[in-house]
C-alpha cells in the first residue's frame, strides 16, 4: 500500500470541504441572500476582496443577508463606525449623514459599555445635544435623555464618551472623533 496516496487523497478531501464550506458561508451575502435554515453566532469579519470591489466592501455579520459597510463594526444588530480624525459635532454630525447614518445613540447599558471599551482612550461625539430652550439633553432622534452627564457648563452642549466609564458634556465647537451608527444592509 502506497502511504504516500493516501496522504494526498486525504488532503485533497480537506481542502475540498474547506472551499466548500466557505463558497457556503459567503455565496448567499454576495447576492444580497439569506440562508434562512442557517443563523450563524458570530461575526466573521471582511469579505474576501475577490467577491466584490475594494470600493463597497461589506463585513459579514452574524445574519446571512445583513452586513457593515468595511471599517464599520457590528454589535447588537447595528453598525458601527468610529471616526480617526477630529471635527466638530457639527461636521461630525454631516459626516455621519452623508455615510447613511446618524450620530450614535447610546441607549442602553451594554451599548455604552461596547463603545467605551473600543474607544479607549479617545474621547468620541455622540448623537446627544443640550436643548437650551427645553432646558433637556435630547438625542439626535429626539428623544429624552434620562441619565447624568458630568461637566455640565453652559457652553457645554454636546456629549462625547471614551475617555471615561460616564456621559461627559463638551464644547460642540471642539474637535473630537466621532462615532456614527446605522443598521446593517
Amino acid at each position: 500500500m502506497n502511504w504516500h496516496m493516501i496522504i494526498y487523497g486525504l488532503i485533497v478531501v480537506v481542502l475540498k470541504s474547506v472551499g466548500v464550506t466557505l463558497f457556503l458561508l459567503y455565496f448567499p451575502q454576495i447576492l444580497n441572500t439569506s440562508n434562512d435554515g442557517f443563523n450563524s453566532t458570530s461575526s466573521y469579519g471582511t469579505v474576501p476582496p475577490s467577491f466584490g470591489s475594494t470600493k463597497n466592501s461589506l463585513t459579514p455579520t452574524s445574519r446571512y443577508g445583513t452586513v457593515c459597510p468595511k471599517a464599520w463594526d457590528f454589535h447588537q444588530r447595528r453598525c458601527f463606525f468610529l471616526s480617526t480624525s477630529e471635527q466638530s459635532w457639527n461636521k461630525s454630525r454631516d459626516d455621519c449623514i452623508s455615510k447613511g447614518s446618524t450620530l450614535a445613540i447610546v441607549d442602553t447599558p451594554e451599548k455604552l459599555e461596547y463603545l467605551q471599551h473600543i474607544a479607549n482612550a479617545e474621547k468620541y461625539f455622540i448623537g446627544l445635544t443640550y436643548q437650551s430652550a427645553e432646558k433637556k439633553w435630547r438625542w439626535i432622534n429626539n428623544s429624552v435623555f434620562n441619565g447624568n452627564i458630568t461637566h455640565q457648563n453652559q457652553n457645554f452642549n454636546c456629549v462625547t464618551i471614551g475617555l471615561t466609564k460616564t456621559f461627559d458634556a463638551a464644547l460642540c465647537d471642539v474637535s473630537y472623533r466621532w462615532i456614527c451608527e446605522k443598521n446593517p444592509e
